[in-house]
């Protein structure tokens, strides 16, 4: 069988990548309007996630699931425990400083992301996708200019690990090719209900909040994962952590459309920039993915010394 072509490959990154973005944005409405327990929703998202994980992954690889499952190794474990360890974070961080705060420090994770490459994946990061992790940053800092305050320590540093785990969290999807480890997510989804039964003071929820938190976990949250655990299998993590800033334009609007809280000039100015730089960065990447290898080296594209 042929091998696709580089641009292929990088094509079907960008939009695995974008329809995960696209599937996740509801998160932090859904989240505002259960408004329950950090830890009840936390339990609640864990057990719902993977539920929703083993039906996607048993209608896509049938009885061999299991077996898939136990091919991801300890690295898929590892990559299990650091997405429910983000989750975790992610929470903590909400509960302890401002939501600006918070989302403005997650959106370090490219850089994050794109460090951890060069360090583990010897993966040479182009100067395109520098340049538009500083411009999203910029544009993520419009989105919330004027809500950003001192804040509580902790709850800046939780947001801060998620960032860095986050970034990390692509990088270890990547170096785990050719292994498909969206069966990992499942696993992830044990680790965040057994931390949440430890923390949540109870488990209630009206039949209201349950049901929005059904059509996250059981739907929303699954999908959207397994489309951003193989994102990185065909495109470098620094673009895939870029993908990501999407929501932060897109979280807005949904809460804009829902309950009428519109954005702020700055917030549409700021998603804008971040939109016309991920256009401009991914049109730029496709087609330095028709060069050959030793013309996308001259150029500066990314180049795995591995593959």
């Amino acid at each position: 069988m042929r091998a696709p072509s580089r641009t292929t490959s990088h094509a079907k990154g960008l939009t695995l990548g974008i329809i995960g973005v696209l599937l996740l944005s509801p998160d932090t409405l859904i989240i505002r309007l259960v408004d329950a327990d950090p830890w009840t929703f936390i339990a609640w998202r864990g057990a719902l996630m993977t539920i929703g994980m083993f039906v996607i992954l048993t209608l896509r690889f049938g009885y061999t699931m299991f077996a898939r499952t136990y091919a991801i190794g300890w690295l898929g474990i590892l990559i299990a425990l650091m997405f429910a360890l983000n989750n975790v974070f992610f929470q903590l961080s909400v509960q302890n400083t401002s939501v600006a705060n918070t989302l403005v420090i997650i959106a370090t994770a490219p850089l994050f992301a794109a460090l951890f490459s060069v360090a583990f994946l010897r993966e040479r990061v182009p100067s395109r996708t520098w340049i538009a992790i500083v411009l999203s940053a910029l544009g993520v800092g419009m989105v919330f200019i004027g809500e950003l305050g001192t804040g509580n320590l902790f709850g800046n540093l939780a947001a801060l690990i998620s960032a860095v785990g986050l970034g990390l969290h692509f990088v270890l999807v990547r170096l785990g090719r050719p292994v498909d480890m969206s069966p990992a997510i499942g696993v992830a989804g044990f680790f965040i209900v057994a931390i949440g039964l430890v923390m949540a003071p109870d488990l209630y929820l009206d039949p209201r909040q349950f049901g929005l938190l059904a059509i996250l976990g059981l739907v929303l949250l699954p999908l959207s994962f397994v489309f951003l655990t193989r994102a990185p299998t065909y495109i470098p993590a620094p673009e895939v952590s870029l993908i990501i800033l999407l929501e932060t334009m897109l979280g807005p609007l949904w809460v804009w459309m829902a309950i009428a809280e519109q954005p702020s000039v700055q917030t549409m100015a700021g998603g804008a920039l971040i939109i016309v730089v991920l256009v401009i960065h991914s049109v730029i990447s496709l087609r330095q993915s028709r060069l050959t290898p030793e013309a996308a080296l001259a150029s500066g594209s990314v180049v795995n010394p591995a593959e």
